[in-house]
């Protein structure tokens, strides 16, 4: 038998068959043919081999540079930029801004220092915020997360803000 063997095709493998020394070319998708045997699969087969496989880089579409994750091709999307990558800062148009008690406060704080005491959201019924996890402690601290987003919300004028306002079923 020659010592070497060309690949008939890249999604195929080989199988040497020691009974008659034949050679078959199967589809690599048997996950019989992916990975050289360690043990004999059969009396009959004494060796399977994998098909070289090309260096394939992951999709790219568009006009983008690099592979990137489904998180950046969304901020990439939204702030109209051919690639972002993890640690970029980018402003994105967004359809719908959801913020909670957590997040929130810091987010507001980032909007007013950015853009000043005075500055308004772009759009009210597009901002969406919800105290959701600090609304039933008695942490001062925590309660104020709450008191921030009910008072962005009214100086705002957001549509969409869930606040509890009766709490007497929850006490």
């Amino acid at each position: 038998m020659a010592s070497s063997v060309g690949f008939a095709h890249p999604t195929s493998s080989l199988i040497i068959n020691k009974k008659d020394k034949s050679l078959s070319v199967v589809p690599s998708t048997s996950q019989l043919s992916i990975y050289k045997c360690k043990t004999p699969i059969s009396n009959n087969i004494s060796m399977a081999m994998a098909t070289r496989q090309s260096e394939r880089k992951p999709a790219t579409t568009g006009s983008m540079k690099s592979p990137m994750t489904m998180t950046e091709k969304i901020l990439a999307k939204g702030a109209e930029k051919a690639e972002v990558k993890a640690g970029d800062n980018v402003w994105v148009n967004v359809d719908v801004f959801m913020t909670n008690d957590i997040s929130g406060p810091g987010s507001i704080g980032i909007f007013r220092k950015e853009f000043g005491e005075n500055a308004k959201v772009w759009d009210r019924e597009k901002v969406v915020v919800i105290p959701d996890h600090y609304i039933f402690t008695s942490d001062e601290r925590a309660n104020r997360n709450v008191d921030i987003l009910r008072e962005f919300s009214l100086d705002q004028n957001i549509k969409y803000f869930y606040d509890i306002t009766d709490l007497s079923n929850f006490k």
